[in-house]
């Protein structure tokens, strides 16, 4: 006969008297017990190999891919509780078998205890071939939550039937029925969406990164934007897929938006700044700026804002995107990245100014940073009480190196001035004093 679909309450009661019974209990407890004297076994065997091989074990937690003996001290921390945990459950079975009690659950602790030995396998796997930090975050983020619904899923599975808890419905939305299987897809499929989605962008930004084969910003800009479209597109296949009635969400999705745009303007008005940032590609990530008078290199583009650094104390701010649009912004990277410098310097009427020329020439074109296409240029550009004002232009690839550049220029020029015995002109003034009488 097909079985009744049961109630929620009956499935959490079914559950409770799964527990309650005295085999199972017995099992949990062999199984509680052999879990902690494994990992009491494992913490003790990690530090006496600390103690005695400190070199061997030491692992630095780096932005960087492990050396082989890392790896291998990686392996061992990674591998060491789940085979011992293996070797307590095995032991507890056989004690379960002389004593001839029922050990179901013990064979699904072992099935599920070698499930976490490759587990933690291919984790240890993935830290020698991947950058640490990347494998850390989507370690927490995608692989342990994947991991833990698995051996939820495994348990709950022993008490009922989880076919027939996914169709129970506890509510209904318009006018359907809201099962908690539509609930669990709704809820787990949008996460592992968003973070599935996410993780390959990264993948692929490395990739292309690494190759060179795109410019940096513009792949990022681009990325961002297959991001949100991904993400989009995920939410409306996941509600298709749980029988959310279409119809209704976008009634009340524009009734929403009514609301949305009156009491969340600023952040609408962000939002579409963003869109539009993205689109035009006026702004993309690591191009220099210069917004509300400080000078700051734009390190991420999103939706809703925009992070820089700046560049004068290494500091990072978080701007508004629409304030691209409502002030004025100097960039200096919108169609290349040069930069034009320059030094003013006065020099004696007693001087030949053909001579000052060459001289500041000289100087510019020996200087490793400074650019020989546009070539440095060198004016008189008037005639001062005591001295003629000179200024030397030149270009540079990169507007961080400016002060560093302008810095050696000034000692250059300073050091040729003492060699060639020119001296710094300065401002003179007669003063007549008169005396009474």
């Amino acid at each position: 006969m097909e079985e009744r679909l049961p109630t929620l309450i009956e499935a959490v009661v079914k559950q409770f008297l799964f527990l309650g019974r005295s085999e199972v209990q017995s099992q949990l407890l062999a199984i509680a017990l052999s879990l902690s004297l494994s990992w009491l076994l494992s913490k003790c065997l990690w530090h006496w190999l600390i103690r005695t091989f400190p070199q061997a074990t030491v692992i630095i937690w780096e932005d960087a891919r492990f050396s082989s003996r890392q790896y291998l001290a990686v392996l061992l921390q990674h591998l060491d509780f789940s085979v011992l945990s293996l070797i307590a459950l095995n032991l507890s079975l056989e004690l379960f078998r002389t004593q001839d009690c029922k050990r179901g659950l013990l064979n699904v602790a072992i099935g599920l205890m070698w499930v976490y030995l490759g587990y933690r396998f291919c984790l240890a796997s993935l830290y020698a071939v991947f950058p640490l930090a990347s494998v850390r975050r989507y370690h927490y983020r995608l692989f342990a939550p994947l991991f833990i619904l698995y051996v939820l899923g495994t348990i709950s599975n022993l008490a009922n039937n989880l076919e027939l808890i996914a169709q129970i419905s506890p509510f209904k939305l318009f006018n359907s029925p809201f099962t908690l299987g539509s609930i669990f897809s709704l809820i787990a499929g949008l996460y592992f969406w968003v973070v599935i989605v996410i993780f390959l962008e990264d993948i692929f930004l490395k990739i292309l990164e690494t190759k060179n084969k795109l410019e940096t910003g513009a792949t990022q800009a681009a990325f961002l934007l297959i991001r949100y479209f991904l993400i989009a597109l995920g939410i409306i296949l996941i509600l298709g897929y749980v029988g959310v009635n279409g119809t209704a969400v976008a009634a009340i999705t524009g009734g929403l938006s009514v609301g949305i745009g009156f009491g969340l303007q600023q952040v609408v008005s962000n939002f579409v700044s963003g869109i539009l940032l993205l689109f035009e590609g006026v702004l993309r990530p690591g191009d220099i700026i210069d917004v509300e008078g400080q000078t700051s290199e734009v390190t991420k583009l999103g939706i809703r804002a925009t992070t820089v650094r700046i560049l004068k104390n290494n500091s990072e701010k978080i701007i508004p995107n629409q304030t691209f649009f409502t002030k004025d912004v100097t960039t200096y990277t919108s169609s290349d990245r040069l930069v034009q410098c320059s030094i003013k310097v006065g020099v004696g009427y007693e001087y030949d100014v053909h001579q000052i020329t060459t001289l500041f020439l000289q100087i510019a074109n020996e200087h490793p940073r400074i650019l020989k296409k546009p070539a440095p240029l060198v004016f008189l550009l008037d005639f001062g009480d005591a001295h003629f004002n000179f200024e030397l232009k030149f270009w540079l690839n990169d507007i961080n190196l400016q002060t560093e550049v302008i810095s050696d220029l000034n000692y250059t020029i300073l050091e040729n001035f003492t060699k060639s015995l020119i001296e710094a002109p300065f401002f003179q003034r007669e003063i007549h004093i008169r005396t009474g009488g």
